[in-house]
Parts: C-alpha cells; sequence; structure tokens
C-alpha cells in the first residue's frame, strides 16, 4: 500500500510539473507571436474596407450556407484591451444602400461578446497574456499548429491556432444557440500586411455554426487611434414572455403574444402544436397556456413550418416533453443531428433530461386525422424563402396556417403605393395554394397582429380574386392541339391504313 501510494503520488507529481512546463511553453509561444504581430503596444485598432456579411439562421436549407448580402463599406473600430467595439456598414440589398451601427460593450452578454475575440487575432492574444493557458499541436489542411487555449471568466473557451511563422491564422470559441447549442464562433485571418508597426489580416472570414457571417477585406488600418466606446448599459430586467389564446373554432386555439405566435389544435385523444418558434422561455409559456386549456389531454405533437431559427428555438423544449416532431423531410436529419448536440453554456432542459428525439418528415403532403378532425400539412415547392417551408390547412374550417410568407399590414398601416412592387413571398405562396387548390377562407399568420382572409391576400398581390372552383385542376385531363387528352393512348390504325 505505501509503495503504490508512493507510486501514485510521482505520478501526480509528474502530470502537475509537464502541465506547468506546458503552460510556460505556450505563454513563451504567445509573447513570441505578440512581439511578431506588433500587439504588445496595441491598445486600439480601426479597420476599413469592404465584403459581405451573413445572417445567421436564415439558409434555404439546413444544409445552405447563411444568405450574404454585400458590404459597399464597413468601419469596425475595437479598444482591444477591453474587448469592445464598434461596426458601421453600409449594406447593399435589393439595389438599395442600408447604413448600420452595432455597438458591443466590454460588459455585454457572452452572446454578443463572443465575436469580439474572433473578429481580429489580438483580443486572444491579450487574453492568452493574461490567463492560465494550456497548448496541444493540430494539423488543419495539412497546416501544423500550436493550438493555446484558455478561459473567459472560467467558463467560455477561446482557442488560437499559431503558425510557424508565429501568426495566428485562425480563433475559435463557443456561443450559446436556441438550435444548435453549443455553437463554434471562428476567425480566420490571411494575408497579412503591416499597418504602423503591427500585422493586421487583409482578410477575415467570421463563422458561425460552420458558415460565414463576415467576409470582408482590410484597405485601411489605423493603429492606437482615439476610440470613444459606448458604456455597457444597465442590465435591464428580462421582458415578461406573454401567450394569448384566442378560440378560432372549436378545438384550435391562436395562441399569440410578441412576434411569434403558434396554433393549438385539438384532436380525440391528444393535441397538436403547430410552431415552436424563438426559444426555451417562449416554449414554455406556451406550453402553460396549454395545460391552462387542456389539462388533462396530451400534447404529442409539434409542426414545424420551417428550420429557421427563430421559428425553430423552441423545438427542444417540446422535445423534452415528449412530442413528437414534425417537419419537412430535408429538414430532418439537421434536427435529429441538433437535438443530440450538447449544449452546456447554457443547459435547456434537453440537455438536462437527455431525451431522445422522435421526428416525422413530411415530403409532399400529410394528413393528419381522427374522428373529430382532420388537418393537412402542404410543402411549398420551389421555395425561395425555405426549400422546407410547410403550410397547414383545415378542410372543415376553411382555416390556412402560414408564416413568413405574407403578413398582413396592420390595421393602421398606410396603403401601399400603387406602384409599390408586389411582395414576392406573398406572390409565392398564392401561387402555390391556387397549384394545390386549397379551400380557405382564413389565414392565420404566424406574424403580425391580426387574421386574414383570403381576399386579402390577393389584394395585397394586386391581383382579382379566383374562387376555388375556377382555379385550373393540375390532375385534370387536357387535350393537345389535335383534340385527343393528353396523356391517353392512340387508337390503333385502322386496318386498311398504311403503316
Amino acid at each position: 500500500m505505501r509503495v503504490g501510494f508512493f507510486a501514485c503520488g510521482a505520478a501526480i507529481a509528474l502530470l502537475i510539473g509537464a502541465g506547468a512546463v506546458q503552460g510556460q511553453d505556450a505563454q513563451t509561444l504567445v509573447a513570441t507571436a505578440s512581439r511578431t504581430m506588433g500587439a504588445d503596444t496595441l491598445k486600439t485598432l480601426a479597420l476599413t474596407g469592404s465584403g459581405s456579411v451573413g445572417t445567421l439562421g436564415q439558409n434555404v436549407t439546413p444544409t445552405a450556407p447563411w444568405p450574404l448580402v454585400s458590404l459597399k463599406r464597413y468601419t469596425r473600430t475595437i479598444d482591444v484591451e477591453a474587448p469592445a467595439a464598434t461596426l458601421e456598414t453600409v449594406r447593399i440589398q435589393n439595389d438599395r444602400e442600408t447604413s448600420q451601427t452595432q455597438a458591443v460593450p466590454a460588459g455585454a452578454p457572452w452572446g454578443r461578446r463572443a465575436e469580439l475575440w474572433v473578429a481580429t487575432p489580438y483580443a486572444f492574444l491579450k487574453g492568452a497574456a493574461s490567463n492560465p493557458v494550456t497548448l496541444r499541436a493540430e494539423e488543419v489542411d495539412h497546416v501544423r499548429y500550436n493550438v493555446v487555449s484558455f478561459r473567459v471568466e472560467g467558463k467560455y473557451t477561446v482557442e488560437g491556432y499559431i503558425s510557424d511563422a508565429n501568426l495566428v491564422d485562425r480563433v475559435r470559441t463557443w456561443s450559446d444557440n436556441d438550435v444548435l447549442g453549443d455553437m463554434p464562433v471562428e476567425g480566420l485571418y490571411r494575408d497579412y500586411k503591416d499597418f504602423g508597426g503591427v500585422k493586421v489580416p487583409t482578410l477575415t472570414i467570421l463563422k458561425q455554426g460552420g458558415f460565414p457571417t463576415f467576409i470582408a477585406g482590410v484597405a485601411e488600418a489605423k493603429v492606437n487611434v482615439p476610440v470613444s466606446m459606448p458604456a455597457a448599459p444597465p442590465a435591464a430586467p428580462a421582458a415578461a414572455v406573454t401567450v394569448s389564446a384566442e378560440k378560432i373554432a372549436t378545438g384550435v386555439y391562436y395562441l399569440k403574444g410578441g412576434s411569434h405566435h403558434s396554433v393549438l389544435v385539438e384532436f380525440a385523444d391528444h393535441l397538436t402544436l403547430i410552431e415552436a418558434p424563438q426559444n426555451e422561455a417562449r416554449a414554455l409559456a406556451v406550453l402553460q397556456e396549454i395545460r391552462k386549456l387542456y389539462p388533462r389531454k396530451p400534447l404529442t405533437q409539434v409542426i414545424n413550418t420551417h428550420h429557421h431559427f427563430d421559428h425553430a428555438g423552441g423545438l427542444r423544449t417540446l422535445v423534452d416533453a415528449g412530442a413528437t416532431v414534425i417537419t419537412h423531410e430535408i429538414n430532418k436529419p439537421f434536427y435529429e443531428t441538433t437535438f443530440k448536440a450538447p449544449r452546456t453554456l447554457n443547459p435547456d432542459r434537453l440537455q438536462q433530461s437527455k431525451r431522445a428525439a422522435t421526428v416525422t418528415g413530411v415530403t409532399d403532403r400529410l394528413v393528419l386525422s381522427d374522428a373529430t378532425r382532420k388537418l393537412e400539412l402542404h410543402a411549398l415547392k420551389g421555395n425561395a424563402h425555405d426549400e422546407g417551408m410547410l403550410v397547414a390547412f383545415f378542410p372543415a374550417e376553411k382555416f390556412l396556417v402560414e408564416v413568413d410568407m405574407y403578413t398582413p399590414p396592420a390595421a393602421d398601416a398606410p396603403a401601399p403605393a400603387a406602384n409599390a412592387p408586389v411582395n414576392p413571398n406573398a406572390l409565392a405562396l398564392l401561387t402555390s395554394l391556387e397549384r394545390l387548390r386549397l379551400d380557405f377562407d382564413t389565414i392565420l399568420p404566424l406574424h403580425g397582429a391580426m387574421k386574414a382572409t383570403r381576399a386579402d391576400l390577393y389584394a395585397f398581390v394586386k391581383k382579382p380574386l379566383v374562387p376555388v372552383s375556377e382555379l385550373p385542376d393540375p390532375d385534370a385531363p387536357t387535350r393537345g392541339p389535335d383534340g385527343r387528352l393528353r396523356g391517353t393512348a392512340l387508337p390503333p390504325p385502322d386496318a386498311g391504313a398504311n403503316p
């Protein structure tokens, strides 16, 4: 026992010594990289250039990159030591320029602050110089890197990849996301150039969730210029999440409140929810309202209209509650992966329960029915907003549930100009509904403040109202120029006719 005790103690001493050497080696490496890049004396930096900017969670399919728009110009001003920053951009979208200013003070929540650690390599170098660090070797794209890691506030890991030239080629951290869980946030730096004694990457690619959100070239960099950073505002109390239930028909409730809505549907022995948007707080408030309406009937299904993150952020909570997720077939692999993803930075109920998810995919059409109710789900094919978009249709009640395609304007909204362009999403919705020949009277949009009618949709896209009975039936046989029905076999030739 004594021999074993001393052997164990010697092994622990060796491990502690190895860790100390590793930390010392990492600090030496960081100090060398800081001198090489001129970061030792860097306090502020102002970068100006152009590029592209993306929108997280709004891709057309779950595997497509985030949609990008052009940046005519941008200026990112950084207090490297805080860190804090402002970003001024001029975007070009739909042939229009839009100016925007974003400020991230030093005391901002980590979800906003994480990008500061990867926007440039200098916050990483400053952080690595003032925190305990670890070192490992890693090969990426056949390039060997020394990877230095440390933690911010004892919770958030930041990793920097240092090349043999003592330049930081990439920095990575993680941020909490309602859909992806612990989401990687990365910065990649290329084509370093000297500006005032500081080596600055003239190409920076920022990624969130694996896809670029910012691709920018640097035309000018100003070192240690006076900057004015915004002060962190006092922490505001969390806004209360409200859900109000409006009865639309027997067993159908419009669950409204805030910017995103849901629809609750009663069947004989269970409940189905259409949409679980935003986040867990919203989903829990919706579940609470459902229990008030139906304290003894289980919620067994949640229908997801499409995978965009503002419409999928509450799904993990519904999975934890035992609901099967019904979504478009192209979303199924994505959800089966994300529902298993770790969410350790801000653990939610699914992270704690580890409940297995059941996901049902819809290709063209799915009918949910029993003796009391029929609910149809239809895919909107070739949809430019999201290729996995579903609408819900109640044949008996003539209700349609849709989102993002048509949001009725508020009752007091000014009338659009006569020459205003038609909303392309609303026009695409109407085109699909006419093709499907869905006979609805009432629209329950999952955005906006009010219900709408079929006539409202036609007026919105500046088309005359067409009754469903007058729409062409795509399954009906049609006649060709020869007068014969298309798709029918030609009659056999006469017995005496020439071949």
